[in-house]
């Protein structure tokens, strides 16, 4: 049995932020990844092993056997190249794969899991896959998915505090693994093609 790390960009250290829900929300931001990428394993001889490296800046430091390294590219997949470049990971190139442009692009991909994970908020009407935010886009050209969750978020739900109707706002901690873990694997390796890479290299060791 091999056991592949992959350490994905994400999550918050416990001794940067004392908050006892952030350290909660990273652990389940860990199980969420595990969840997912666990649907997409075909070797019996593999177990997985999602862990949150926080920045990037740690995630680039990493160099450990049979690991993996997951982090968002901030940008259109025809800069991969200059990012391994800029960040010296030409030697790790082979074991490094892009959340293109940001995690939350995989999101924006499976709308109706956020139509699900929401559910329990009022609804302003409308198809979130019908929004023009997203409609008839390629996810991977959307810049910066994370400003376009939370703006597709605000749009169609809201909840009651008190006596005050209030636009749902994104928390990637928050919100996040809830999200992460009822993706399809399968559909975001059709979708994405490092997510097709990374599964490939996961179930080759």
């Amino acid at each position: 049995m091999v056991t592949v790390t992959v350490f994905f960009e994400g999550g918050g250290r416990s001794h940067d932020n004392k908050n006892v829900e952030t350290v909660e929300n990273t652990s389940r931001l860990r199980e969420s990844f595990n969840k997912l990428l666990n649907q997409g394993l075909a070797n019996e001889n593999v177990k997985i092993q999602a862990q949150p490296a926080y920045s990037i800046t740690n995630v680039v430091k990493i160099r450990q056997k049979n690991s993996l390294l997951l982090m968002d590219l901030d940008g259109s997949k025809t800069i991969k190249q200059q990012r391994i470049m800029d960040n010296k990971l030409i030697d790790i190139q082979d074991t490094l794969f892009f959340m293109v442009q940001e995690m939350e692009a995989w999101i924006l991909s499976q709308p109706e899991v956020i139509e699900t994970v929401f559910s329990h908020y009022k609804t302003k009407g409308g198809l979130i896959s019908e929004d023009e935010a997203i409609k008839g886009k390629e996810i991977e050209n959307i810049t910066k998915p994370s400003n376009v969750l939370y703006i597709l978020l605000q749009r169609h739900f809201t909840y009651t505090k008190g006596e005050k109707v209030k636009k749902l706002k994104y928390g990637k901690l928050t919100h996040s693994p809830s999200l992460i873990e009822r993706l399809n694997i399968q559909k975001l390796c059709e979708t994405f093609e490092d997510v097709r890479l990374l599964m490939q290299k996961i179930n080759s060791y």
